[in-house]
């Protein structure tokens, strides 16, 4: 299976997040681990450490739950990454990938203050409900196949996952992230309509 440019280096980031993850965990600060001061926790982006709503987005812990995110995420991004590469330019995945993952944790904010949370899930789903929006512009119809498949992915990593492990899955990020994703979509379906050469 081949990848796009953009695809292998989001892969890539995602994996070497983990790596960096690990090596920072053997990082001490004040005790803790320099890890977690770049995974989200809800009370300190509130108190103004807003560089974990960025940071958090591909650092992941050495955990179960970190390996087990990174792993699921990058299948996700290889499985997509035709559909993906397809919709998007570079500049745009990499962008809506960023922007929708950094919504994705805002909206993450909202699990409370005492949360921390991790993952580049926001993106991944931003990314997938833009190809949604996007098809809807350019093509003028409701694509059913599109709809559910992100519906089933949706259902499944966000609450069958959940049930099914110890770890909590975060569908708010989730939602968050697909409900701008849907929004740049739609902008860039309707800007690549009316003059393909500024994509």
């Amino acid at each position: 299976m081949q990848f796009s440019e953009q695809g292998t280096n989001l892969i890539y980031a995602v994996i070497g997040g983990l790596v960096i993850g690990t090596v920072l965990a053997f990082v001490p600060v004040d005790g803790t681990p320099l890890t977690y001061f770049l995974l989200q926790y809800n009370e300190a982006v509130s108190a103004g450490w807003f560089w974990q709503l960025v940071t958090s987005i591909i650092i992941a812990p050495p955990t179960f739950q970190g390996i087990e995110d990174v792993v699921f995420n990058a299948i996700a991004l290889a499985y997509l990454d035709g559909i993906l590469s397809f919709t998007y330019s570079k500049r745009q995945y990499y962008a809506v990938f960023l922007i929708t993952g950094i919504a994705g944790n805002i909206f993450s904010l909202a699990n409370g203050p005492n949360v921390f949370s991790f993952g580049a899930s926001g993106g991944i789903f931003g990314l997938l409900a833009g190809v949604i929006s996007f098809d809807l512009v350019t093509n003028r119809r409701v694509n059913p196949s599109l709809m559910l498949w992100f519906a089933l992915i949706f259902v499944v990593s966000s609450f069958v996952s959940s049930s099914l492990i110890a770890s909590p899955v975060d569908w708010i990020a989730h939602a968050g992230g697909a409900l701008v994703g849907l929004a740049l979509g739609y902008v860039i379906g309707v800007r690549r309509g009316v003059d393909p050469a500024t994509m």
